[in-house]
């Protein structure tokens, strides 16, 4: 069975960061249980790259955009090739699409 290599961009890192540092402030149980989510998570999507769900919006989908929940946090993702592409990490009760439309313009400039 092909293994998809997950990559990260940098703006997904910084959500991530962002995420960990926040649990952290509030219960080291809840970062901890994050980390170990996202590991499992990394683990299926590396088999299973179809896993997530295609995004609801026209525009985001027809960029190939999935989408995962973990926890109280959506993660999104393309898939090129044999790479899995984190493209953001964020809050589900966060307007999510301007936040990902920026991460599409900036990717194309």
């Amino acid at each position: 069975m092909q293994r998809y290599d997950i990559h990260y961009l940098p703006i997904a890192e910084e959500d991530l960061n962002e995420i960990v540092d926040y649990l952290l402030e509030h219960s080291i149980t809840a970062a901890n249980r994050f980390i170990d989510e996202l590991d499992e998570l990394e683990e299926s999507l590396s088999m299973f790259p179809e896993l997530g769900t295609l995004s609801r919006d026209k525009k985001l989908r027809s960029r190939g955009y999935h989408m995962l929940v973990i926890n109280d946090y959506l993660l999104f993702y393309t898939i090129r090739h044999d790479r899995v592409y984190v493209m953001r990490v964020i809050h589900g009760k966060r307007n999510y699409l301007p936040l990902l439309n920026e991460t599409e313009r900036k990717r194309d400039t």
